[in-house]
């Protein structure tokens, strides 16, 4: 159980650190002591006293916590500004945050109110306004208001970037605008999110990358592809990553073994079975130490030196918090 416990909160650590977008998400992180978990800010220092059994991710202002089996939500400061009573809850995002309330999923605005009632069989948070939903066995979209927006027929998500997101068909992978237009027909074998006015798309076992009319803009030649982010964008030539600008050109050859993109200037690489960070101009700031590690959020990096053992990383390299090893 113990082992299952510190699964689950690395688990946490990770996608609470993945939100670069965030202002409020990114001055709290969470920490784990004696099985209770808490919080600290970008300095190291303790916020939320480690009380809390379970969690959710922290964002704008607000985190989901559970009590005697129902989830309400606290504040930066650890007071309860909704009372537990949902039988599931998620981040808040855009204002909205997804809620369960027996076997189906709604919407409440920061006081807990409803903005859409609990009648859908599953849900993505929001994103540029509309959130997706699913009723039945097909997914559409709805706005703030909870009105349905797109109606429900796709058999996956949609998830609206720069104003498009990803559909798939029978055909393949292709984009469709916020009225659920189809602007980029399916024919890709997969694809990614939009990112700095591109996306990378897979055809025929090679990625390259698209502009938002659906032409490519950087040939199909990498044998895999992340988004761009900071201008930059995380390709695999072979066995090694590097990283190339919007030309598509290589301004970090392809040198590691793995390699996230860019947030806050850094960007993490592994080399070997270790990870470490690097500028934009490729000059490691951080050597590969690490067994696992996530992107730069406010300042600070979740980082595990070994499988037993979690931090808190500054830009410097410097360990702000560090968790005692679990017995």
């Amino acid at each position: 159980m113990k082992k299952l416990i510190a699964l689950s909160f690395v688990l946490l650590l990770v996608f609470s650190c993945r939100n670069p977008a965030g202002n409020e998400d990114s001055k709290l992180f969470p920490i784990m002591v004696e099985q209770k978990i808490g919080y600290i800010d970008s300095e190291g220092m303790v916020v939320i006293e480690p009380q809390l059994d379970r969690v959710g991710r922290f964002s704008e202002g607000r985190v989901a916590f559970e009590k005697d089996w129902k989830w309400g939500y606290i504040d930066a400061k650890g007071r309860v500004v909704i009372e537990p009573q949902f039988d599931h809850s998620s981040f808040f995002s855009e204002g909205i945050a997804d809620v369960r309330v027996g076997q189906k999923w709604g919407f409440i605005d920061t006081l807990g109110n409803f903005v859409a009632e609990p009648k859908y069989v599953a849900v993505r948070s929001f994103s540029e306004g509309l959130a997706a939903v699913r009723t039945e066995d097909k997914w559409g979209c709805i706005n703030k208001k909870g009105e349905m927006v797109i109606e429900a027929r796709f058999d996956i998500p949609l998830n609206f970037s720069e104003d498009l997101a990803a559909f798939r068909d029978s055909a393949g992978w292709g984009y469709v605008d916020k009225a659920g237009d189809v602007i980029i027909e399916p024919k890709f074998d997969a694809v990614g999110m939009f990112s700095e006015g591109t996306a990378p798309v897979l055809t025929d076992g090679k990625w390259g990358f698209i502009g938002k009319n659906g032409d490519i803009v950087i040939d199909l030649q990498y044998d895999f592809a992340g988004t761009f982010s900071d201008s930059l964008a995380p390709v695999r030539v072979g066995e090694k990553w590097g990283f190339i600008d919007p030309a598509g050109d290589f301004v970090i050859d392809p040198r590691f073994d793995l390699a996230y993109g860019f947030f806050e200037g850094l960007a993490a690489v592994k080399i070997d079975d270790l990870w470490g960070y690097i500028d934009k101009s490729g000059k490691t700031t951080i050597p590969a130490q690490f067994g696992l590690v996530s992107h730069f959020s406010g300042g600070l990096a979740m980082v595990l030196d070994t499988l037993r053992n979690r931090a808190y990383v500054n830009k410097k390299g410097k360990i702000v918090w560090r968790s005692e090893p679990p017995k």
